[in-house]
């Protein structure tokens, strides 16, 4: 019983007994078999759902070369698969001229049943791999094409590149931003494109990196272009074949000119800023020093003056504060000078401090070992003064913030503990962000909401100039506890 799938074979003799025997082995095949008599009737019944067609080549009407090459030139029919049957024309160059003609194969009469349902479907098999081939191609070339045009109507530039660092494609903002200086030309080096845009170097140069690792790299560039220099953040993607090994690099970039250029202006904008603030903060602090230690004040004077003094110490904290993150911004890093002092020391009287400053609160020191080596002085007791306000800001006034350390022949671990409400989980990989200010502030605490939220991320510049680090867990069980670790100077 043939199914509605079974392949559809066109049976084309003038033989009634041939065509017949033909068509009845086929049929047992499991085939649906259509027969005609001649070359025009064979050509009236071919069309779209023919996948075979046995032809005679001697026909009565129109020889079988003839009707093979008209069934081939036909858009209806020029995917159906030919095979040639004959008892007359059998030599070699009867077979080659079939075959010129279009005929997928060639076999001679008197044919063996089974040779001729084996040729069938091998024949068939044959069409099926092709026509997957054929729909696996288009669906490969339909997604090219959508990649290709994503990738040109991207906003920003990208480029891929082979396991070689050869450019494969660009885009067309790719091309704008350097097709004149022939840099995303397919097929162009690494190398190539170093010698014709110097500026790449950077770029040439995490390429290099991500293809020999196969790890993302990122990086930056200014290139020089019509509207001036332009600075680009480029992302370098590779991916890996099945082997593991690079297969392709997806370089994508971005212009962030205008950002940079804000975010400089801004940061050259605090740096004069908390610099000439500095002049009229100190003459209003000698002065109201003067008073103080002139005395005859009343009482309400005596305030007035504590309380200018007060003002103009927690200003001028700030406007170091300022300074020391322009400078990190803009100048590399907060500038330290090492000399030979005791961590622990530092920490004992940063912490009397504090204690001193805050009255009502606990503050609790514990250290072990020796805390001799070489680092800044002024600049630890300044983190550990932000560690600590820190700590007192977030956390109830009951409740003891501690400070404990140990040293090693490597290095020193100090760590400051409270236990107020945990750092959220969303603000905790921004702790030591610039301009940050936590949302958990105790209430009660009267200076909580004070600062400009730069403590924090000055504490870690100032362990990343002396080769340190700091690092921070928050829990609702454990409280908050920030690590300093320093190496020995």
């Amino acid at each position: 019983m043939m199914s509605p799938s079974s392949p559809v074979i066109l049976n084309v003799n003038d033989d009634v007994a041939s065509r017949y025997v033909t068509s009845r082995v086929l049929g047992l095949a499991g085939y649906q078999v259509v027969e005609a008599g001649s070359g025009a009737e064979a050509l009236t019944l071919a069309d779209e759902h023919t996948d075979l067609v046995i032809l005679d080549v001697r026909l009565p009407d129109i020889s079988g070369l003839e009707v093979c090459r008209q069934l081939k030139s036909s858009p209806h029919t020029r995917d159906a698969l030919v095979l040639h049957l004959s008892a007359q024309a059998v030599g070699p160059g009867d077979r080659a001229q079939g075959l010129e003609h279009g005929a997928d194969g060639y076999l001679v009469a008197p044919v063996d049943p089974e040779e001729l349902v084996a040729q069938v479907h091998a024949l068939l098999r044959l069409r099926r791999a092709e026509r997957k081939v054929h729909a696996l191609s288009e669906e490969v070339e339909h997604q090219r094409r959508l990649l290709a045009m994503a990738m040109a109507s991207a906003a920003d530039p990208m480029a891929l590149y082979d396991a070689n660092g050869r450019l494969l494609f660009a885009n067309q903002v790719a091309h704008s931003a350097r097709g004149e200086r022939g840099v995303v030309t397919p097929g162009i080096s690494l190398a190539e494109q170093e010698a014709k845009d110097p500026a790449l170097a950077p770029f040439v140069r995490m390429m290099g990196v991500a293809l020999s690792t196969g790890q993302v790299q990122r990086g930056a560039v200014i290139l020089e272009t019509g509207r001036g220099p332009r600075h680009y953040d480029f992302t370098l993607s590779p991916a890996l074949g099945a082997d593991g090994r690079v297969a392709a690099v997806m370089a994508t970039a971005r212009d962030v000119t205008e950002e940079r250029s804000a975010e400089e202006f801004r940061e050259q904008f605090i740096g004069m800023l908390g610099h000439d603030l500095r002049n009229p903060l100190n003459a209003l602090s000698m002065s109201a020093q003067q008073l103080k230690r002139k005395g005859n004040l009343d009482e309400r004077q005596s305030a007035l003056t504590e309380r200018i003094l007060t003002s103009a110490e927690r200003m001028d904290r700030m406007i170091r504060q300022l300074l020391d993150f322009a400078r990190s911004r803009l100048g590399g890093g907060v500038p330290v000078v090492a000399s030979d002092c005791d961590v622990f020391d530092v920490a004992r009287r940063t912490l009397e401090e504090m204690r001193a400053s805050h009255p009502g609160r606990l503050l609790v020191l514990e250290v072990v070992g020796d805390g001799r080596g070489s680092w800044d002085l002024d600049r630890l007791e300044q983190a550990f003064s932000n560690l600590l306000a820190n700590a007192l800001k977030y956390s109830p006034g009951d409740s003891p913030v501690r400070m404990w350390g140990e040293a090693n022949g490597q290095g020193v671990v100090l760590r400051v503990h409270n236990g107020g409400p945990p750092i959220p989980p969303d603000e905790l990989p921004h702790v030591f962000a610039a301009w940050r200010r936590g949302s958990r502030a105790v209430q009660h605490e009267s200076k909580a909401a004070s600062g400009l939220g730069l403590g924090l991320y000055i504490t870690r510049q100032i362990l990343l100039a002396h080769g340190g680090e700091v690092t921070v867990e928050s829990s609702s069980g454990n409280g908050t506890t920030f690590t300093v670790r320093l190496p020995r100077g």
